[in-house]
């Protein structure tokens, strides 16, 4: 296990706007849930600013994985309602003052109150200045490494965060260089070459300069307790300044830090840095973490600096830049000592520096220059909201999770939920909601379902035998296996020539070795489907054949959340290609290249097409849609259609009856059905393991969201 070293974590704002470029004014996105319980998907200032927060990482590299997830999935519910992430520091297009959407706090009368003293002392554009919080602590690891490493390290923890203030008051210039991106806004024709939400004249910061004391934790809180004594600020939140002491209690931080050691630093003046799509890099994160030390282990009698806010207005003059260059190299000794692996970052800011290339800030005016400060800022909204799309069933840097784990992940995060992947090839997930801890694999199992239900479920027989028992239909069936002689096999043959059978493995899932002959049967027929199945289980059923559409109801906690029908593995015409030219492109297109499906052509393909008048060489007419299975396993090719709104809850109450029966907490129940005004059903089959792709996406129709309910059940959110 590798070592801990230090805590981090990050908070990007930004404004939620519409393809132009004018804030929104649409509530904030249901799919996020309450704002209030939300601890990745929050709202700050207003009903538009969305606040994104990780949770606390073991390192910048698993902060910037989950910040880029919960980017992700935030990309996409926007985007369902046609909207885009400024992703700029300064305000995108605001409305009259009048029109501005404030913050619906529902009964939270407080949280309102305090949202109108801010706009009447500080007016509201201010605060629709968005930013980048960078939370960091110590583990007693590193802690105790650095003092043994370096001098002028204090014992106590509380009086390192403080020195790390004081420092910070100091360098605050420095991080002007690697953080400052905003030297334009829209409107009124401010500039700087830096940071105009750092300046003076245009910064995000109190209405006067903040007098408070870093000598001892005693000193900062007493100096808080002054500013709020004498109406200066109103509460703790209200201390813009750059670097803030934090305890764990974000509610009640004077109380806590009183009592209890400092927990965390946090530093504000960070701007989102419009060139990631997370707003900020991981080569940023990395060098924060080597800033934050360097405060820690520099003498205090060398404290020296600029003005960070005038660096933020004019630039950096070239002993400002000569100091950089020796503040990264001695970031390369701290990173050896302390065996951070931050070299690669640190040399692609020494070398950014020493050859003259663009900063962030100078990025941003290059921007302008060619495409127009709004046009160039939205085109990378839109182009961060194309590249989450592009993702949005994956979980990017763990591809081997099956589908639906993926498709879970991101419903958790949508409502605030932590996931720990124990083990990716099985799929195997610990998700957190800060209070209790649920292990899932493979999106189905859980502690809620009995160890026995995954077996019965793989034994199509005995599965059938509890089904009959509770007044269930479901087809008829016969059982031979290897180990019969070809007398007795041949005995139990001549009892279903003539009819239509389903021919499957006693066992298998994925619809692998399935064969449907759904005409008259021959002796020939029969025989080949049944050495088929042989190769995948030494037992064989033979099944009645049902006419009829096979739908998946996916039942949880007792009740259907969703049904979709199991189109079997198709090609629609273009006109111009042929099937097989058809099977190719399906197989490239986005959501069978996203999942790795593919369409496998092989002799049960042929002879199917044969059967109906077709080779691979024929090319369909427009819109003409071929079938190139009977089977509709989506793993085979086939592919869900949301079916959900039309189906009778007739047919909703067989499968959970089904369900109950096995004591199943999450169930896909497959029944055949030829008529939906009819009560006429056959259940064919009950999965302990239904991957719900196809309910939460399906092809065609409205999805519902599945993994929403599994954490429903998991008692990780409320129901």
């Amino acid at each position: 296990m590798e070592e801990e070293l230090y805590n981090i974590g990050v908070e990007r704002e930004g404004l939620r706007c519409d393809e132009n470029g004018h804030l929104s004014k649409k509530p904030h996105p249901e799919a996020f849930g309450d704002r209030m319980k939300n601890e990745f998907i929050s709202t700050d200032w207003g009903e538009a600013q969305m606040e994104l927060r990780t949770p606390i990482c073991k390192d910048t590299e698993e902060c910037y994985e989950k910040l880029s997830e919960i980017t992700n999935v935030t990309l996409c519910e926007l985007n369902n309602q046609n909207e885009l992430l400024w992703p700029y520091s300064m305000q995108c297009i605001l409305p009259k003052e009048e029109e501005f959407p404030w913050g619906n706090y529902g009964k939270n009368t407080e949280l309102h109150e305090y949202e109108m003293y801010l706009y009447e002392k500080y007016g509201y554009k201010m605060h629709c200045m968005s930013g980048i919080h960078m939370n960091f602590s110590f583990k007693p690891t590193l802690f105790e490494k650095i003092k043994k490493e370096f001098n002028n390290v204090p014992e106590d923890i509380n009086d390192a965060y403080l020195k790390i203030t004081r420092a910070f008051m100091k360098k605050a210039w420095i991080l002007m260089y690697f953080f400052g991106a905003t030297p334009l806004q829209l409107d009124e024709g401010e500039m700087s070459k830096i940071s105009l939400r750092n300046t003076e004249k245009t910064g995000f910061s109190s209405t006067k300069k903040l007098k408070v004391d870093l000598t001892n934790k005693n000193t900062y809180l007493e100096s808080i307790k002054d500013l709020m004594k004498d109406n200066t600020i109103n509460a703790p939140t209200e201390l813009y300044i750059p670097i803030r002491i934090k305890s764990k209690d974000k509610y009640n931080i004077l109380e806590e830090l009183k009592k209890d050691e400092i927990d965390h630093i946090e530093v504000r003046l960070c701007d989102i840095n419009p060139f990631d799509k997370c707003g900020v890099s991981i080569d940023q994160m990395n060098i924060f973490v080597l800033f934050i030390i360097q405060c820690l282990i520099e003498d205090e009698e060398n404290f020296h600096g600029y003005d960070y806010k005038q660096i933020a207005e004019e630039g950096f003059n070239s002993k400002q830049i000569d100091e950089l260059i020796d503040e990264l190299k001695f970031y390369k000794e701290i990173n050896e000592k302390l065996e951070l692996v931050f070299e690669e970052s640190i040399d692609k800011y020494l070398n950014n520096i020493t050859r003259k290339q663009n900063n962030i800030a100078e990025e941003v005016i290059k921007l302008s220059e060619n495409e127009g400060l709004l046009n160039g800022i939205l085109n990378l909204a839109k182009n961060y909201s194309k590249q989450a799309e592009e993702v949005r069933y994956k979980i990017t840097n763990h591809p081997m999770l099956e589908p639906s784990t993926q498709i879970l992940i991101k419903d958790a995060i949508t409502r605030g939920i932590n996931y720990n992947i124990i083990d990716e090839k099985n799929s195997f997930v610990e998700f957190d909601n800060g209070k209790i801890k649920q292990c899932v694999i493979q999106a189905s199992k859980t502690s809620k379902d009995t160890y026995i239900f995954p077996f019965i479920t793989d034994d199509k027989i005995y599965a059938k035998k509890i089904m009959k028992e509770n007044g269930i239909d479901t087809p008829q069936c016969k059982l031979i296996n290897n180990r019969m002689s070809k007398e007795k096999i041949d005995k139990i043959l001549k009892t279903i020539i003539g009819k239509e059978v389903v021919i499957k493995p006693r066992t298998t899932n994925y619809g692998d070795g399935i064969t449907i002959i759904d005409k008259n049967s021959t002796y020939e027929l029969l025989t080949d489907a049944i050495k088929y199945a042989f190769t995948f289980d030494t037992d064989v059923l033979i099944e009645e054949y049902t006419k009829g559409k096979e739908y998946r109801f996916l039942v949880i906690d007792g009740k259907c959340i969703h049904v979709s029908w199991r189109r079997p593995t198709n090609v629609v015409g273009d006109g111009i290609s042929t099937i097989q030219e058809l099977i190719q492109k399906k197989t490239e297109s986005e959501v069978y290249t996203r999942f790795e499906r593919k369409i496998v052509i092989n002799d049960l393909m042929i002879n199917y097409l044969k059967e109906q008048g077709y080779s691979l060489e024929y090319r369909p007419k427009k819109d003409e849609r071929i079938y190139l299975h009977k089977i509709s396993n989506v793993s085979k090719g086939g592919e869900g259609v949301g079916v959900n709104e039309i189906m009778p809850d007739y047919f909703k109450k067989i499968a959970e009856k089904v369900a109950k029966a096995f004591d199943a907490k999450i169930a896909g129940v497959d029944i055949i059905i030829d008529d939906l005004n009819k009560n006429d059903y056959k259940v064919i089959e009950i999965n302990d393991n239904p991957g719900f792709l196809s309910n939460e996406y399906p092809v065609e129709g409205n999805g519902a969201k599945i993994g929403i309910e599994i954490l429903k059940l998991l008692n990780l959110i409320e129901k």
